[in-house]
C-alpha cells in the first residue's frame, strides 16, 4: 500500500511540474511576442526562453523553472521600459 501511494504522490508531483513549467514558459513566450511585436525586447530573453527548454528536456526541472521564470520577468521589465520609452525626449 505504501509504495502505491509513494508512486502515485511521485506522478502526481512530476505531472504539476510539468504544468508548472508549460505556463511559466507560455507566459515567458507571450510576453517575449508582445515585446518583439513594438521592437522592445530584450537582447537576451529569447535565448533564456530556448535553455529553459533545453534543460526541461534534459530533466533538469528545477533549472528550467528559474530560467523560464527570468525570462517572464524580463518581458514585464521590458513592457514598463515600452511605456517609458514613449515619453522619452529631450528636454528644452
Amino acid at each position: 500500500m505504501k509504495k502505491i501511494l509513494i508512486i502515485a504522490l511521485s506522478v502526481f508531483a512530476l505531472s504539476v511540474q510539468a504544468d508548472s513549467f508549460k505556463s511559466a514558459i507560455k507566459a515567458a513566450e507571450t510576453g517575449y511576442k508582445a515585446n518583439l511585436a513594438v521592437n522592445m525586447a530584450w537582447r537576451d530573453t529569447g535565448k533564456m526562453i530556448k535553455q529553459a527548454k533545453k534543460l526541461y528536456a534534459a530533466g533538469k526541472t528545477d533549472a528550467a523553472m528559474a530560467l523560464a521564470h527570468k525570462a517572464h520577468t524580463q518581458t514585464v521589465n521590458a513592457t514598463k521600459q515600452t511605456a517609458l520609452a514613449k515619453n522619452a525626449g529631450p528636454l528644452f
